[in-house]
């Protein structure tokens, strides 16, 4: 019960600022798209996923330092704590540099590379640097994020970036309204993540932990966090590589305008990804003074209870979009490209993989990291190759087909190995009671609103959204709750529901 206050308490913002965050890339697509056009938005894109790949040369600090810093604070060992921040601060900015660089490097052939107009070249070697002039603070503040985190401040944190996503939707609006230029609409979008350093300054200065914010080496601090760190970062390039390699595949391959369609459903499946991905982030700090703490009780709720909780969400989330994704799809970008919903289908269906993210948080948490390391690198590569033949003959569709290998074969990897040989648990039994009974009977219920509303004719589009969508909420919910939680759990929802519905009918009340 514990473990089901913290993770169902510590997810909550992380989900309320997601979902905004994921609304913002959801609308935005389609506006900005219709506004720019295909080739343009196009820049954009490969842009980003430039530079989204190069977090790879985080190293694996977002996690070692979440890690470490957690084992400081349980420990009250502040002085470990300033020196590992100094550091870390120090490493941030130089990042940062060799960021810039690359940048900068690629600004002299990204024609050739992505195959650009003169025009079109001029434009993207703007975006570039306005990312090299951001880099700096940017990367600087992962330090901070970090700190916060492994204080568990993870609520305060997500309210705060909301200030940030804010700023998102304003540029967006901005550059509708004020017919700005593809750049302008850059500049402004990338410097609205800059809104939160201030606060994030503030509430770390007020936590009394005598922490300096002077960079500096500390070459115990680095040594102790470093080995884990290079750990974590091997198979996270792996991972990464999967994930953001994708559209950069494509642009080499099939050009700009295949990138846009992409990124036409990108912009739903990320509704997915970063809902998803709202968990890992929150977990980690439990699941490392768990093992500190020498907590085994702690940590087999997270394995067992944390894998159960997120395979729901990701049952309802997943299969409520893949129900109406037609539809979705339809009025979200035209009828002409209705066929890139049996693409989405498949996309997110894959997304099922994030289910894993409570045990993640259990081997980050940990130091048995070599064998995941190398069988990343395999998927990885296996997955690349795959798509980049793929393309030949699924267009798009064979970097999805790739990522879904990929997906098949990490689960299928830590089930059968690493999770009962590695960390000692009843991989089976999580397997099947926390996420695919679960998972399948929920599937089975979009499954079956799916047939029935195949012979039902709408006059609206959104209508058939809003029927297909309403029954499954109707039948989903009832199901997991009543076969899903046990009877503590159902407690602790029921009061949570209650307490809402008060708080409701005070603000309503005369």
């Amino acid at each position: 019960m514990k473990g089901f206050k913290n993770i169902f308490g510590g997810v909550a913002w992380s989900i309320i600022s997601n979902v905004i965050g994921a609304g913002y890339s959801f609308l935005s697509v389609p506006l900005l798209l219709t506004y720019f056009g295909k080739e343009q938005y196009g820049l954009i894109g490969i842009a980003l996923s430039v530079n989204v790949y190069l977090r790879i040369l985080d190293m694996g600090f977002s996690s070692g330092n979440v890690k470490f810093f957690s084992t400081y604070l349980v420990k009250n060992d502040l002085d470990g704590l300033n020196k590992l921040f100094q550091s870390s601060l120090l490493f941030y900015i130089s990042i940062a540099l060799i960021n810039a660089l690359i940048l900068f490097g690629l600004s002299f052939y990204c024609q050739e590379i992505f195959h650009l107009t003169i025009e079109e070249n001029q434009v993207f070697k703007k975006l570039l640097y306005i990312l090299i002039i951001t880099s700096f603070p940017v990367w600087g503040s992962n330090v901070m994020e970090q700190l916060l985190r492994a204080k568990e401040l993870v609520a305060w944190q997500q309210r705060v970036l909301l200030l940030s996503k804010i700023g998102q939707i304003a540029s967006m609006l901005l550059t509708i309204f004020l017919k700005l230029s593809v750049v302008s609409f850059f500049a402004i979008n990338t410097c609205s993540f800059l809104i939160v350093i201030p606060f994030y300054i503030a509430r770390i200065k007020n936590m009394s932990l005598g922490l300096s914010f002077m960079p500096m080496y500390h070459k115990k601090a680095m040594a102790e966090v470093l080995p884990y760190c290079l750990s974590v970062f091997s198979f996270g390039l792996f991972q990464f590589s999967a994930n953001y390699l994708r559209p950069v595949l494509l642009g080499m391959k099939l050009g700009l305008s295949v990138v846009t369609d992409f990124r036409l459903i990108e912009g739903i499946a990320n509704l997915i990804l970063i809902l998803g991905s709202s968990f890992l982030g929150v977990i980690l700090p439990h699941a490392t003074k768990a093992k500190a703490l020498g907590d085994k009780e702690a940590e087999m709720q997270i394995a067992s209870n944390g894998t159960k909780y997120i395979s729901i969400f990701l049952a309802f989330l997943i299969f409520s979009f893949v129900l109406s994704s037609k539809e979705i799809i339809i009025m979200y970008v035209g009828a002409e490209n209705s066929y890139l919903s049996y693409w989405f289908n498949i996309w997110a269906i894959s997304l099922l993989g994030l289910h894993s993210s409570a045990l993640s948080s259990i081997v980050l948490s940990g130091n048995v990291l070599r064998p995941i390391v190398y069988m990343s690198a395999f998927s990885t590569i296996f997955s690349l190759t795959a798509a980049w033949f793929l393309m030949n003959y699924f267009g798009m569709g064979g970097v999805i087909i790739s990522y879904s290998l990929y997906v098949i074969l990490q689960m299928g990897y830590y089930y059968i190995y690493y999770y009962p040989t590695k960390l000692g648990y009843n991989s089976n039994k999580i397997f099947i009671h926390s996420f695919f009974v679960p998972v399948v009977s929920i599937g089975c219920i979009c499954l079956a609103i799916y047939n029935l509303s195949a012979f039902i004719v709408f006059s609206k589009l959104y209508y058939a959204v809003l029927y297909k969508e309403l029954l499954f909420v109707c039948l989903a919910i009832p199901v997991a709750y009543s076969f899903f939680f046990d009877r503590s759990e159902k407690i602790y929802i029921a009061d949570k529901v209650k307490k809402i519905t008060k708080k409701i009918k005070t603000i309503n009340r005369p």
